[in-house]
């Protein structure tokens, strides 16, 4: 019996060690899969042979595993959305917390304000350093409540901004942040600006021919036995600016027609020679009352222009009064046409008086005088050279001012060509005058 008993012990000893071993390797095995699982891997297998047990814990492991792994491809996507929205957005985004500490920014908010990096924990104020970004935040978080406001921001320039904040808030209704939208409103200003001047000019400019209208219309009617020579010469200066005021019109129905981008083209192919020829002859008679040489020089053999006759001419009519005004007797006016590289340059120079160098950048701006008093003396209307750029822009060309006090004035017109021509010879055309 006694042999029995010890023979029974050691065989439940043997057992028990072989069980026990089992017990270690299979712990050993969920001790590794559970710390892949803790390190974000999926562990090579979640089998556990001979053990049940650890095989129905290990497929609980695995079902986790498998959810881990879906919640990280969302999340993966929803990251990708979000950064893809966010990198879209021409409009500048910027997310503060409840202390006002950034937390989210695009590239369009970097680029808007001119930075490169935001150090740690940089609040809305150290990075913008604008009160009233600050303000508008500090108060959203306060009424819980969308609000819009538009400031002014110098970077490289002064610049216009609307910025646009709305509360973030959780499931139970608390206020955790500010998503601020910043939108650059910098050019519609400049419109509006541009707007104003326009409408001041306008007035301005309407101004001065209705008051003497007025005047010299009150003086007749109070003077009922005005002497002949006296009516006459009202009725002249009322004639002057009548014309005046009817040019005036004309130019601004042209350039509202030309801005208005519903003025078509009607292009057809334009031979330079014979047309220009004509534009000399147009104008030889105000040219020799004056005293004032017109010359046409151009390369030998000129490739012919797919423009519009009606609007070209007008560009050149408004180029060569413009130099007929500035130069005094016995100066030169030039129109010169060279082809190379398929683009035809006509050049439309004078002996002048030359633009100074302040203000040559703005002739070409509406109702920009030099000098206002001489100008208006002259009978312009200030929109002649912004009605010369909307017309050569709507052909897809180009065109510069050149000029030097006392030298003189060069108007460059570039218009591209099928081709380039022969090298340049400069020759005199026929009908030019002398």
């Amino acid at each position: 019996m006694a042999w029995f008993l010890l023979l029974s012990l050691i065989c439940f000893a043997f057992a028990w060690r072989r069980w026990y071993r089992e017990f270690l390797r299979h712990w050993e095995h969920l001790e590794r899969l559970v710390e892949d699982l803790a390190q974000g891997k999926r562990p090579a297998s979640f089998i556990f042979y001979d053990s049940p047990r650890f095989t129905r814990v290990a497929s609980r492991f695995e079902a986790i595993s498998d959810q881990i792994a879906s919640l990280n491809r969302q999340l993966e996507e929803e990251r990708f959305n979000s950064k893809a929205i966010l990198a879209s957005m021409n409009e500048g985004i910027m997310v503060v917390d409840e202390n006002h500490v950034i937390q989210l920014v695009n590239d369009s908010f970097r680029k808007m304000f001119v930075l490169s990096t935001l150090p740690a924990g940089a609040t809305a104020l150290s990075a913008l350093r604008d009160v009233t970004v600050e303000e508008t935040i500090r108060k959203v978080l306060q009424l819980g409540e969308p609000l819009t406001r538009e400031f002014s921001h110098g970077y490289a320039s002064e610049g216009f901004f609307a910025v646009s904040a709305v509360p973030l808030k959780d499931s139970r209704g608390r206020i955790g942040g500010v998503v601020n939208v910043f939108h650059d409103i910098t050019r519609l200003r400049q419109l509006e600006e541009i707007r104003r001047e326009f409408v001041a000019n306008v007035s301005h400019e309407l101004r001065t021919p209705l008051s003497i209208f007025q005047g010299y219309v009150e003086t007749l009617l109070d003077t009922p036995d005005i002497q002949k020579e006296d009516l006459n010469q009202s009725l002249q200066v009322m004639d002057r600016h009548s014309r005046r005021l009817n040019a005036l019109l004309e130019d601004l129905l042209t350039l509202a027609r030309l801005e208005s981008r519903k003025e078509s083209l009607e292009r057809a192919e334009l031979h330079l020679t014979p047309f220009l020829q004509q534009i000399a002859r147009d104008w030889q008679g105000k040219f020799e009352a004056k005293g004032v040489k017109l010359t046409l020089e151009a390369d030998g053999e000129l490739k012919p222009l797919h423009v519009d006759q009606f609007r070209f001419e007008q560009v050149l009519n408004n180029l060569l009064e413009n130099a007929l005004k500035y130069t005094a007797e016995n100066g030169v006016i030039s129109i010169c046409v060279t082809q190379a590289d398929g683009t035809t340059q006509v050049a439309v120079k004078d002996s002048g008086i030359g633009i100074p160098p302040v203000d040559l950048p703005h002739i070409f701006e509406r109702f920009y005088r030099v000098e206002k008093a001489r100008s208006r003396d002259k009978g312009g209307t200030g929109l002649g050279l912004s009605i010369v750029k909307h017309i050569v822009g709507m052909h897809g060309g180009r065109v510069e001012a050149r000029s030097q006090m006392g030298e003189g004035t060069t108007i460059l017109l570039s218009f591209p060509t099928a081709g380039a021509a022969a090298s340049p010879q400069p020759v005199e055309l026929a009908g030019a005058v002398k």
